[in-house]
């Protein structure tokens, strides 16, 4: 049976509330807390059926035609894109057969903070409009518990490189001061190989296909000791945000992520002063996968008539987000930059250096 949060006091529907964690009545100010079972969530098998799908409460679901988000809320939403303010949404039936994440972080920073957060980060930056802070005005911001894959996995790399050793001879060349020597550095190259045996944990995938993938990894690390199993109060006044990428689709990138860890691990284990020419083969065993729902705050902000785009994380505070240019400041810079590098030429000439 699904379930529905209305205040006992007055009838009026419950929203989670960040501060206080529970569920908070917005007309009459009651509070209700919320009651979690803390269990140890399942890790499934790659190709396993989901055991539990839809959201267990009724959601009203809506779909952007310009980005292709899919939106749910327990309450009537609102006619226009969380994401990229599209007024181009239709709504949809509720998603029943969605795989029911286990696991979420509830929002730990409420929209008054992070409005905050956005006043104090806005003015910060060297090349930014220096009257960016004073003119720049909120259009937007909304918290989304935003869809992702974690993966564990065992992974297995073999490696073939050329490893290379420095040595130095010595070399005679001449300048207008007359005849100099000077050591050259060399390189002996000799083939090396070796193995390695790593395995990985919650290896993070963001699901969500209206959130920008620059911003959503700049606003990372989320603290996943902190997730609390799934239970629909924490979603109550809040939007979730279905998962795009599927879990399959998901451990496709989490294998790139992977291999290029294990790539970089084992060009720190060749032999030698450098190398070149490596190459790696990873195999993987033992994939799981978690469902989890993380909180982010999604907002946009107005400068002289355009719109920027930035995200807060819900849990930490972190913000990430662009930000116009002031190109008099990049030109000032780029000024002074050439001024110094011209008088470093001009000394290193007059000294017979160059």
């Amino acid at each position: 049976m699904v379930k529905q949060f209305k205040c006992q006091g007055c009838g009026a529907f419950l929203e989670f509330d960040p501060r206080l964690q529970g569920l908070k009545c917005e007309y009459c100010g009651s509070v209700e807390a919320i009651e979690v079972e803390y269990k140890v969530a399942e890790e499934h098998d790659i190709f396993s059926v989901p055991k539990e799908t839809g959201w267990d409460t009724v959601m009203a679901t809506v779909q952007c035609e310009s980005c292709g988000a899919t939106i749910s809320r327990e309450k009537e939403l609102a006619g226009e894109c969380a994401f990229c303010n599209s007024p181009y949404v239709k709504e949809l039936p509720a998603t029943a057969d969605i795989i029911r994440p286990e696991t979420l972080i509830p929002f730990r920073i409420g929209d008054n903070t992070a409005k905050q957060i956005f006043r104090k980060w806005v003015g910060k930056g060297f090349f930014r409009p220096s009257n960016l802070k004073k003119l720049s005005r909120l259009a937007m911001i909304k918290g989304v518990y935003t869809p992702f894959w974690t993966y564990d996995c065992h992974a297995n790399s073999s490696w073939t490189a050329q490893s290379g050793y420095y040595y130095y001879v010595s070399e005679t060349y001449s300048t207008p001061k007359g005849m100099r020597t000077r050591q050259v550095q060399k390189v002996r190259w000799t083939p090396s190989a070796g193995t390695r045996d790593d395995m990985y944990d919650d290896v993070l995938i963001v699901a969500s296909k209206g959130l920008d993938y620059d911003l959503v990894n700049k606003i990372y690390p989320f603290h996943l000791e902190q997730l609390v199993p799934y239970t629909p109060e924490f979603l109550s006044g809040w939007l979730a945000e279905e998962y795009a990428i599927d879990v399959k689709s998901g451990w496709g990138y989490a294998m790139q992520k992977v291999r290029a860890s294990e790539r970089d691990k084992c060009a720190r284990v060749v032999p030698g002063d450098t190398h070149r020419a490596l190459s790696v083969h990873t195999t993987f065993s033992n994939v799981t996968y978690k469902h989890v729902l993380l909180p982010v705050w999604v907002a946009a902000y107005q400068y002289k008539n355009k719109t920027y785009h930035f995200l807060v994380n819900g849990q930490t505070g972190e913000i990430q987000g662009y930000a116009p240019i002031s190109w008099l400041k990049v030109g000032a810079v780029v000024a002074v930059i050439t001024g110094i590098a011209a008088g470093l030429v001009y000394y290193l000439w007059s000294q017979g250096m160059i």
